[in-house]
């Protein structure tokens, strides 16, 4: 697909439909004038900015040399869901070559810097606007039909991405298909080979204590990938609101299933993971913060964990410790309790509150 006035519109206007993605089509009614930078005229590397690190990583996997890669939002404590971007950042959106961003609604509040930029000419790239629009679509939806915009953590999907970014870099920068091509072919591989390492560290865990308990509601795609179960204090953003009708619902889960570990994350507060840990320790289990994960960005530069497939690898290793080491009989369902193998994705997301 062409990086054309529609694309821009489609990619741009997610908040007219929230969560629907970036293969809607535009309200004509709405349209605008055509970008006049489509295509990349420099000698040097395209300077490309990014919103988040995840996405900075993919850039930089796809693009290679032929790339420059800055990322707004660069750094593992640092949450898109409920990020404001300054005058800063809106600067060095304007000043790029190239905008690319995660779309479904992960970076809540760019709607409007995004968007801006289709008036300055700037093109701009959505990753997932190729999962969007698949028919039948491999996206997770909530129940109110929101799409997860989790989609790095199931490696088939975020090489999907790759591959999606390729071809639109191919458009804007011709000269560069041909190692657009192979670098995705080449990511391709990466995700795949890091999806069979996880699975080989997951097969320590028995299935029974599949069950993945996180601040919020990040890793369904995870689930599907690695076969778990998850649950989680608040939704797919956190910007929800988890009640203590939830927090009640995930101690009992745990209690009953004699689960030992629970997660942070690394861009999300602690504060509703200790409420577990001390409302399991009021009913005396013991419950243990297994580790702290990364979930709406990747580590710091320079860290193993800059990258997607580091960051991904480096959770499974948290999770295999902490959940393979547990109490003797930890396994066996308590007396009395429902306790049952896991079934991937089964989540479900409580606001109310009492």
């Amino acid at each position: 697909m062409k990086i054309t006035a529609s694309f821009h519109l489609r990619c741009l206007l997610i908040s007219a439909v929230f969560g629907a993605g970036c293969g809607d089509s535009a309200d004509p009614s709405s349209a605008v004038s055509p970008a006049e930078n489509t295509q990349h005229t420099g000698s040097g590397p395209i300077h490309v900015v990014c919103t988040t690190n995840i996405i900075k990583d993919l850039v930089r996997q796809i693009g290679g040399e032929r790339v420059a890669v800055t990322a707004i939002m660069d750094g593992p404590g640092i949450d898109p869901h409920s990020y404001t971007p300054s005058p800063q950042d809106t600067n060095a959106l304007t000043a790029a070559d190239l905008v690319v961003y995660s779309g479904l609604h992960l970076e809540g509040q760019f709607d409007g810097p995004l968007e801006s930029l289709n008036h300055r000419g700037i093109p701009v790239i959505c990753v997932t606007e190729g999962l969007a629009s698949e028919q039948p679509g491999r996206l997770l939806q909530t129940p109110d039909g929101i799409a997860d915009p989790h989609v790095w953590f199931d490696p088939e999907l975020w090489l999907s991405c790759g591959q999606h970014l390729a071809d639109e870099l191919s458009e804007y920068d011709p000269d560069g298909r041909e190692q657009y091509s192979k670098s995705a072919v080449a990511f391709a591989e990466l995700m795949r080979t890091t999806q069979a390492e996880g699975r080989k560290i997951i097969a320590s865990v028995p299935v029974t204590r599949r069950v993945l308990v996180t601040a919020h509601d990040a890793f369904e795609y995870f689930a599907r990938a690695f076969e778990f179960r998850v649950e989680a204090v608040q939704g797919i953003s956190t910007e929800s609101k988890p009640g203590l009708r939830r927090v009640d619902e995930l101690v009992t889960l745990l209690v009953d299933n004699r689960i030992a570990a629970v997660f942070t994350e690394q861009s999300v507060s602690d504060r509703n993971i200790a409420a577990l840990v001390a409302g399991c320790e009021a009913r005396q289990h013991a419950l243990k913060i297994g580790g702290r994960l990364y979930s709406d960005t990747a580590g710091a530069e320079g860290t193993e964990q800059e990258t997607l497939a580091g960051a991904l690898l480096h959770n499974i290793r948290q999770i295999a410790d902490a959940l393979a080491e547990t109490e003797p009989d930890a396994d066996k369902p308590a007396p009395g309790s429902n306790a049952a193998a896991p079934q991937t994705g089964a989540s479900t997301e409580s606001e109310d509150s009492q």
